[in-house]
């Protein structure tokens, strides 16, 4: 594929803590499939960041020279400078967005090295697709609303699905460590247990250590400590729950793992400055 497209690419490092992502556009294309045959788009060059969720499809995605079969539920992710080409028959959700607010205004955005965005794939297949065809709903809804509030939801919705997906990739890319593949083990274990009552006993008897020993490897490796992943995996999984499903609250405390309804509201409420209540609320429809 040939192209003299100019690509006046940026480099900059970014800080994850200075994610601030201010959403440009977004948009439903062919959800109603009235369009279905084959074809090409015109080559273009990517000037922002742009997730593009897929509902059905029978296209590909030509993303720098290189040709992406697309699935029902893959995302994907295209950053600036880059050359792209879609081919339908497909339909999908599609936002477009700065990844600081200070670069809004910017013909073409900064191709930013993180250790997060760094690992994300072009394409990658979700493990729940339903949770992020909701997330990509509201905020299309939100963007159409254009309310007070609504550039702060669109923008924890965006971190929310870079998270998501940061999550579904991150065991193949972790720290290098001679504790590696025991790490791995007690991340799959938790991750495969979490709605049991698990305790750092049992996690380090899994991985065949004790359980300081496996929880100053564990920490070392993935600056937290093996809870503060167990809890952090529990509350995804709540909160898929409770965009996804109409069960009580306290099911769903439950069902994720926590000890009692009164500890998960306090875990939730300090990670995500809501109530499960309020998360749930803020992200249905109308």
């Amino acid at each position: 594929m040939r192209c003299h497209m100019k690509k006046n690419r940026i480099v900059k490092k970014i800080n994850t803590h200075d994610f601030s992502p201010v959403l440009i556009r977004t948009y439903a294309y062919n959800l109603n499939k009235r369009d279905w045959g084959k074809g090409k788009f015109p080559l273009r060059l990517v000037e922002t960041y742009e997730f593009e969720f897929i509902i059905e499809s029978e296209g590909f995605m030509n993303l720098e020279g290189i040709r992406y079969a697309l699935r029902p539920g893959d995302l994907c992710l295209r950053r600036p400078t880059e050359l792209t080409m879609g081919e339908p028959p497909y339909s999908c959700y599609m936002i477009s967005f700065a990844l600081t607010g200070d670069t809004i205004k910017d013909s073409i955005q900064p191709y930013y090295l993180n250790e997060i965005l760094d690992i994300l794939p072009p394409v990658l297949s979700t493990k729940n697709p339903k949770y992020y065809e909701l997330i990509f709903q509201k905020i299309l809804e939100q963007y159409i609303k254009n309310e007070a509030s609504s550039v702060i939801l669109i923008r924890s919705l965006i971190l929310e699905m870079i998270y998501a997906a940061y999550q579904e990739v991150k065991l193949d890319f972790l720290p290098s460590s001679a504790y590696v593949r025991l790490i791995k083990k007690a991340i799959l274990f938790m991750e495969n247990h979490y709605t049991d009552r698990l305790t750092l006993e049992t996690i380090a008897q899994e991985v065949s250590l004790s359980p300081s020993h496996f929880q100053r490897i564990f920490k070392k490796t993935m600056n937290i400590s093996p809870n503060e992943y167990l809890n952090n995996y529990r509350l995804m999984k709540a909160k898929e729950l409770l965009l996804i499903t109409n069960d009580s609250i306290t099911d769903i405390s439950f069902s994720c793992g926590f000890e009692s309804n009164a500890y998960f509201s306090y875990v939730f409420k300090t990670h995500m400055f809501m109530s499960p209540s309020m998360y749930r609320k803020s992200h249905q429809k109308p």
